[in-house]
């Protein structure tokens, strides 16, 4: 099962193994578009654009989470089956929605973009841990891919979010 402490444990190493790596490319690496594809900058704002609208998402009173988008009632999916769903819908032809689109990024930016990127995942969990293992599995939120999703969903989504932007990062730039 995927319990919060299990989800948080891979925000966290997603969120660091991602850091590490653009920690340890350089300003061309950084900065380059290949094959009309987002810049390691770029997807590194994205993932920044993504944990802002989570961590106020995550602060929505659960009342009004209900309210807005209804009660689950629905058995959590795992990581492999949300995996499979949001790899499906991109092989669908599935783009991230304009919000989340990054502008072109600077290297010089680099560092303190990691430090927001490490910031916000930071403050996203402190938000996690204000949800029981109930409320979790409980409430949902939309995701513009994946349909309405429960929290837990959510979070697992967004661990696994990080990790197809590492590996496909690592691809553009043939890093092992």
């Amino acid at each position: 099962m995927n319990n919060k402490l299990t989800i948080i444990k891979s925000l966290n190493s997603s969120a660091e193994q991602f850091n590490a790596f653009i920690s340890n490319i350089n300003k061309e690496e950084f900065e380059m578009n290949i094959n009309n594809k987002w810049s390691a900058g770029q997807d590194l704002v994205h993932l920044i654009k993504l944990l802002q609208i989570l961590n106020i998402a995550y602060l929505i009173p659960k009342p009004l989470l209900g309210l807005l988008y209804g009660i689950n009632k629905n058995e959590p999916r795992s990581f492999d089956h949300l995996q499979m769903l949001y790899k499906k819908a991109l092989e669908n032809g599935a783009k991230s929605p304009s919000i989340y689109i990054p502008k072109p990024v600077l290297f010089e930016d680099r560092d303190s973009l990691i430090k927001k990127h490490r910031y916000l995942n930071e403050q996203f969990i402190k938000k996690i841990n204000k949800h029981s293992e109930h409320d979790l599995d409980r409430y949902r939120l939309p995701h513009p891919i994946l349909g309405k999703v429960s929290l837990r969903e959510l979070l697992i989504f967004t661990s696994l979010h990080t990790i197809h932007h590492y590996e496909l990062l690592k691809l553009k730039l043939k890093k092992d």
